[in-house]
């Protein structure tokens, strides 16, 4: 509670004669609306910017735009992860070139074209027939 007191999100209430501090409902419910939207993940200078507002619309939406965003990415990196330790896929090369290819067959010069190809354009295997070198094992997978 200091803490909300320190950086302004709560009114520090008077003190009785016997020095403890008196909080009213008023306080306590502001107390528990500030827990409450710390919980749900705003920051203490997002909290103070809402001020009072009973239902902050703009900034509910926003924390849900970013949380579905959040967890949209985790869901793709878990999803990710699961075919590395199914397949034992190496962790260089995108999963889509790691399934097409036989990658102990790869010469150590084809995997460094994939990986770094596979950041630059991004992980479409189609470009596997395109720029690798004709009589490369990659060139012949199934991409």
């Amino acid at each position: 509670m200091r803490h909300y007191h320190e950086v302004g999100l709560l009114d520090e209430p008077e003190r009785l004669r016997n020095g403890y501090k008196q909080y009213g409902v008023a306080r306590l419910v502001r107390l528990l609306r500030i827990k409450r939207l710390a919980d749900l993940g705003f920051s203490l200078p997002q909290i103070a910017a809402m001020g009072d507002a009973v239902h902050p619309q703009e900034e509910l939406r926003e924390l849900d735009a970013e949380l579905k965003a959040t967890i949209e990415r985790l869901q793709r990196i878990w999803t990710e992860l699961g075919a590395i330790l199914r397949e034992s896929a190496p962790t260089d090369l995108p999963p889509e070139f790691a399934r097409a290819v036989s990658v102990e067959k790869m010469t150590g010069s084809d995997r460094a074209f994939m990986t770094a190809m596979s950041r630059i354009i991004g992980p479409t295997v189609s470009i596997c027939r395109r720029y690798v070198r004709p009589h490369s094992i990659v060139a012949s997978c199934e991409c």
